[in-house]
C-alpha cells in the first residue's frame, strides 16, 4: 500500500512539474515560487481553507513580537481579513 502512495506522490510530481512548465511557456512568465504558487491556486491544487489558515497563522505569529493583547490581535486580523472574530480564534486554537 505503501508503494502506491509513492507512485501516486511521485507521478503527481511529475504531471504538476509538467503542466507547470506548459503555464510558464503559454503566459511567457519565468518559473518561480510566486508563479507556481499562483499556478497551484489557479489549478485549485490549494485549497482556499488552507490558504485562509496558513495566512492567518502567520500573520497572528508575526504579530507576536508586539505587546498587543491577544484579543486586539484577533479583532486586528478580524478586520483586516474581513473573517469573523470566532474563526480566527479557531484557527488559532486548532493549530494546523
Amino acid at each position: 500500500m505503501a508503494d502506491n502512495r509513492k507512485l501516486i506522490l511521485d507521478k503527481f510530481q511529475e504531471h504538476v512539474n509538467t503542466s507547470y512548465k506548459d503555464f510558464c511557456v503559454r503566459h511567457d512568465i519565468e518559473a518561480s515560487s510566486e508563479s507556481l504558487i499562483t499556478f497551484l491556486i489557479d489549478q485549485n491544487l490549494i485549497p482556499a481553507v488552507s490558504i485562509k489558515r496558513f495566512t492567518v497563522k502567520q500573520e497572528f505569529e508575526q504579530s507576536v513580537e508586539l505587546s498587543i493583547p491577544k484579543s486586539k490581535k484577533i479583532v486586528a486580523l478580524s478586520d483586516k481579513f474581513n473573517i469573523p472574530e470566532r474563526t480566527i480564534w479557531g484557527i488559532l486554537k486548532k493549530g494546523n
